[in-house]
């Protein structure tokens, strides 16, 4: 959104930049999962790494890698669409149903 002042000049208004997670948050976070939440992460981390075993399959040459763990890597990955928790991924207070933003943390939920 730019504004123009009685200067001619224009004044751009830029959201705040909230402040990254540091790694230990980021593991912290996860620790903090309900178990299935864990283990959907878990299959999305499994997939990518089926997909890239796939690949590797076409730059080396072994052309039954990618027949095999490509699809098994996207069917993987894409399994668990969407579970509802209810509670926040980030500080494990509870939610009203279909909230998408912590009250508390402020956490937004996936």
């Amino acid at each position: 959104m730019s504004v123009s002042t009685e200067g001619g000049t224009h004044v751009v208004a830029r959201k705040a930049k909230k402040p990254r997670l540091t790694f230990k948050q980021e593991i912290q976070t996860i620790q903090n999962l309900p178990k299935l939440q864990r283990l959907i992460v878990a299959m999305k981390v499994g997939g990518v790494v089926l997909v890239a075993i796939g690949i590797e399959g076409i730059v080396s040459g072994n052309f039954l890698w990618p027949v095999v763990f490509i699809p098994a890597g996207i069917f993987v990955s894409m399994l668990p669409i969407k579970v509802r928790i209810d509670r926040c991924i980030a500080c494990a207070s509870p939610l009203a149903p279909n909230q998408a933003i912590c009250a508390i943390c402020g956490a937004p939920q996936m």
